[in-house]
């Protein structure tokens, strides 16, 4: 018996199946949210409450996206008649921002059911959209053709404050609430971009910097879209993820506060591709093809981590099924050609894992199998660390794991084979056990002081001393050096909704960022609960750790490591019940675990003696 079918006699479930037995590594979960509302002008999507808002003649109905099965009943808010454009509630869910034209944007107290109306800072701009932000320097941005415009909200005089202008030509943005980063595009080509982090200690300016795009005829020069462009957390870190579809590369960047650093290139190999971050993963979504692509920035070689496979939909009910229940009571919804269908025309990917069919009004979430990349891959030692840096399905991350190593020993894989998966698990424990000074032994590391921006957020780790820009052509495979490694000073939060997010403390910023300071007490806005990810500067120190990237993740959450009561239970005891293999290798096996905890133990008191002596 194989590891496949060891993982599915052990869960229960077929793996990586769909309708059909159809195999699969990433899936979307039946049902979907749905909000199919008569007479709706569009389906918006917002990012900084996660809410589904569906704007119609004089309503706007909002659905929270981090329930499943989905909430029936929306909320609703009533609004005056009139065109929208655009639509976002406040941070507090108090005010609701409504774009109507091209220069005009109407806000509506919720509590008071009064509102106002603020118009761009020039009659010939354009609003290209607007972002609510928990900055301590504003409350709300309007991104228009002319920069960005920054304004404080004073309910009690029913208006807004511009506090500050950033003028710069812009062809169009991008923004995303969990990094709290908009991109403005400028030039021809629209390849000029520039960044402005709304972090909690300030705004945060990055330096401009033209992304690589490939020629498609001699005397044509390509134009940079905003689907081209992808603002991606992995492992706590920035990127942004450009598609070059001449090329057919992931161009990516690395995002620093005060250098943009090229960090290689990913191979794709269609046109037609959308992007999206599961549990640190990116997938590519090869559209015209209908399979996925799973790449891990922290896998050596920089290869799709398993082969590409279709995108299936999971727990729908068979047409069988559904014809039969529907004269039942509580019967189930039928499935609709809309739903069944993957990859369809209405479809857009939204940051991070999100698929809002907006022809139809569904709602998807992008999910992982592990079961199904665990059945499929050959390098176990590989495989082993992809699952330890698992966190938002880590109790089946932990499960199947333990499946590994048991099979290893089971059908007498090579010593040296199993000494290697040994030691990554060993090592993964280990790192996240390890107590450091001034955590208690919490088991991630503090900040180093010269690097410190916020004690208590994500921060994007050092890059080369002095960098403004790298000088490594962005076209060239990620060699070693480039691995994007987790620093001992970053501190990863995972939750249900497969968002990365960090509480972070205002700190002051250096003399060499950009800083704005918080305005008077009268403004409204709550700051409590204030998240996301702060940049650090590019010429500090930092020390790396284990490819692992599991050393600065908090101790408590849940987390796959496997602790040696998890190797001796469910590994050797079991195997010594089974009796499923020769005495010999097995008491082999034993050995080379105990090897692997002796280094481990030798490396935690060495390294607990090197912060001592650096202490004193």
């Amino acid at each position: 018996m194989g590891l496949a079918e060891r993982a599915s006699s052990s869960s229960g479930a077929r793996l990586g199946m769909g309708a059909g037995g159809a195999k699969s590594h990433a899936y979307i979960q039946y049902p979907p949210l749905r909000c199919d509302i008569p007479g709706a002008a569009g389906v918006m999507y917002d990012d900084g409450n996660k809410l589904l808002l569906v704007p119609a003649p004089s309503k706007v109905y909002s659905w929270p996206t981090n329930q499943h099965p989905p909430a029936e009943l929306p909320g609703v808010t009533d609004i005056k008649e009139g065109p929208i454009l655009g639509v976002r509630y406040s941070l507090d869910g108090k005010i609701l921002a409504i774009q109507r034209t091209n220069q005009e944007i109407e806000f509506v107290n919720k509590e008071s059911c009064t509102g106002f109306k603020q118009q761009c800072r020039s009659g010939s701009d354009r609003i290209f959209g607007f972002f609510w932000t928990d900055c301590p320097a504003c409350d709300i941005v309007f991104v228009t053709t002319s920069g960005l415009e920054m304004y404080t909200l004073y309910l009690s005089k029913n208006g807004l404050k511009l506090v500050e202008y950033k003028k710069t030509h812009v062809s169009w943005y991008v923004y995303t609430h969990e990094s709290r980063l908009v991109l403005l595009a400028s030039g021809m080509q629209c390849k000029t971009l520039s960044g402005y982090q709304f972090a909690a200690g300030g705004i945060v300016r990055l330096p401009k910097y033209d992304v690589t795009m490939t020629k498609q005829e001699y005397n044509r020069k390509p134009v940079l879209a905003p689907e081209d462009i992808r603002i991606a957390t992995m492992y706590g870190r920035l990127y942004c993820v450009q598609v070059d579809r001449v090329a057919l590369q992931l161009h990516m960047y690395r995002f620093y506060r005060d250098a943009v650093v090229p960090q290689g290139s990913l191979p794709i190999f269609s046109s037609h591709v959308a992007i999206s971050v599961v549990d640190n993963v990116l997938l590519v979504h090869q559209t015209d093809s209908q399979v996925v692509l799973l790449y891990d920035i922290l896998t050596d070689p920089r290869g799709p981590i398993s082969a590409p496979l279709p995108l299936l939909l999971r727990g729908a009910p068979s047409p069988a099924a559904s014809s039969s229940s529907n004269t039942g009571k509580g019967s189930r919804r039928p499935l609709s050609t809309a739903e069944a269908t993957i990859y369809g025309k209405g479809w857009v990917f939204i940051n991070p894992d999100l698929v809002l069919d907006h022809m139809h009004g569904l709602l998807w979430r992008v999910r992982l199998d592990l079961e199904a990349v665990a059945a499929s891959s050959s390098n176990l030692p590989s495989l082993l660390s992809f699952l330890q840096r698992r966190r938002f399905d880590a109790p089946k991350a932990k499960e199947l794991s333990l499946i590994v190593i048991k099979s290893m020993i089971i059908e007498r894989r090579s010593l040296r084979l199993i000494a290697s998966a040994m030691d990554v698990v060993t090592a993964s424990y280990a790192q996240a056990t390890r107590p450091s000074s001034g955590t208690g032994g919490s088991g991630y590391q503090p900040m180093n002081k010269s690097t410190a921006v916020s004690s208590g957020g994500i921060t994007l780790s050092a890059g080369p001393r002095g960098s403004q820009s790298s000088s490594n052509p962005v076209g060239k495979a990620m060699s070693k050096s480039k691995i994007v490694e987790i620093e001992q000073d970053a501190e990863t939060v995972s939750d249900a909704e497969s968002i990365i997010s960090s509480e972070i403390e205002e700190a002051p910023l250096t003399s060499s960022q950009e800083q704005t300071s918080a305005p008077s007490s009268s403004r409204v806005l709550s700051r409590e609960g204030s998240k996301g990810i702060t940049m650090e500067s590019s010429t500090s120190n930092s020390s790396s750790l284990l490819a692992s990237g599991l050393q600065g993740l908090r101790m408590g959450l849940p987390a796959p490591y496997i602790s040696p009561d998890d190797v001796l239970q469910s590994v050797f005891l079991a195997i010594e019940e089974e009796m499923c293999t020769d005495s010999t290798f097995y008491v082999a096996a034993i050995v080379e675990y105990m090897r692997s905890e002796g280094k481990c133990a030798c490396s935690s008191r060495a390294a607990s003696i090197d912060g001592t002596t650096a202490r004193s």
